[in-house]
Parts: structure tokens; sequence; C-alpha cells
């Protein structure tokens, strides 16, 4: 009879420990979240779509082509290719590709949008193997005679030479 009165008190106590753990924590929380504040800033709403904006001119966005990999040649500097500037763009390209280490390995003229490069001719032969990180860098300029540079893009991609 004893031990059962004797473990009745032990559950009673484990219960009552385990309420006041995780009772414990909750306060903790709540108490350490109004100490410190919400590190979480968010701004904005649903995006539905483009809204008219209050007369304002929204500014020509340029599209950039992106890759995960371009594949080149081994020990010639003559290369097939895929590059190409979309025609909605409203800009010249200047594109270049660099190894990891910065080395600029082709740099094109200036391509007009709806045009594309097939055939290209690198600076130098490139050893075979990846090249994790090289990348395709893209430089705009206006299409006027003045061509002033606008902003650019560097795509991170591998460049496997085979």
């Amino acid at each position: 009879m004893r031990k059962r009165k004797d473990n009745k008190k032990r559950w009673i106590i484990l219960v009552l420990v385990l309420l006041l753990l995780i009772g414990g924590g909750v306060a903790y929380k709540v108490i350490n979240k109004e100490s410190t504040g919400s590190r979480l800033e968010t701004e904005g709403e649903m995006w539905t779509g483009k809204k008219q904006s209050q007369g304002l001119a929204e500014p020509e966005s340029i599209a950039i082509p992106g890759y995960e990999t371009i594949t080149l040649k081994s020990d010639t500097t003559e290369q097939s290719v895929n590059l190409y500037n979309p025609e909605t763009n409203k800009c010249y390209f200047k594109m270049s590709i660099l190894l990891p280490d910065g080395t600029k390995i082709w740099e094109s003229k200036l391509v007009e949008p709806g045009k594309g490069l097939y055939e290209i001719t690198l600076d130098e032969e490139v050893t075979a193997g990846e090249y994790e990180n090289a990348i395709l860098k893209y430089e705009c300029f206006t299409l006027d005679e003045n061509q002033y540079a606008l902003n650019g893009s560097e795509i991170k991609l591998k460049l496997v030479v085979i």
C-alpha cells in the first residue's frame, strides 16, 4: 500500500516538474521576444501584377540570358557558342568570358539587340578541364552614337573544356 502511494507521489512530482519546465520555456520565449523585438522586418503586399504608376516613367529593363554551363574545345581558339542579345533589349551588349582567376579569354565587339554569336575566337587556348565559377560578363551600352555605359551583369557558370 505504501509503495503505491510512493509511486503516485513520484508521478505527481514528475508531472509537476515537466509542467514547470514547459511553462518556464514558454515564459522565456515570450519575455525574450518582447525584450529584443522581432528581428525580421518585412514590407510589401501580395503581388498581383504590374500596377499603373502615378505618372512616372518606368525604367526599361535589360534582359540578360543566363547559362549554367558553356562547353568549349581544348587546344584551339576557334569555338562554337550560342551567345546573343535578346531582341527586346534597347542596348548593345559587349560579352566576355573570364576564367575563375579573372583571366579574360574572350571579349566580343558590340552586339545589337536580336543578334547572336555562333562562332568566336578566344584570345588563348584553354586547357581541358572544368572551371567552376568562370564568368560570362555582360556590359551594356546605349544604342546612340555616344554608346554610354549602362548597368551590366556577371553570370557565374561552369566552363567545361573538352
